[in-house]
């Protein structure tokens, strides 16, 4: 009997942990999309240390952060972010930013593993191409 009642407690503890990360991912989307970036970076982050959904909070929060031009800050959270999914878009945006940072080498590193993961990247193409010109 205690057993079940352990369960049944553990359950509704793991629901109002998804409800509050909910509520917390949910709402750093909605100052994303009014370019709330500082506020939705907290947010990001509250929802990532919960660990639901936690490689899109850690991506988002670093998009945040590339809106505000602030690339050293970006790039340790995709990182994070790499480690428990492997995207092309994380790994094109750290592309981005180490190209931003003037590190064409790590940016065209990047930018090659996101084109191996998804060929069909106009982008990605693109900033390859770029990069390659500029190195030589």
């Amino acid at each position: 009997m205690d057993i079940i009642i352990i369960q049944l407690s553990f359950k509704r503890i793991l629901v109002n942990t998804r409800r509050i990360y909910m509520s917390y991912f949910n709402k750093a989307n909605s100052y994303y999309n009014t370019k709330d970036y500082e506020k939705a970076i907290n947010l990001y982050k509250k929802a990532a240390e919960i660990k639901e959904n936690e490689a899109s909070s850690l991506y988002n929060a670093s998009v945040c952060f590339i809106k505000l031009k602030q690339y050293e800050k970006a790039i340790p959270l995709l990182k994070k972010a790499l480690i428990l999914k492997k995207d092309s878009k994380y790994f094109f945006n750290l592309g981005y930013c180490y190209a931003m940072l003037k590190n064409n080498k790590k940016a065209l590193m990047y930018f090659n593993t996101a084109w191996a993961l998804n060929h069909k990247d106009e982008d990605c193409e693109k900033a390859i191409n770029i990069i390659v010109k500029n190195l030589k």
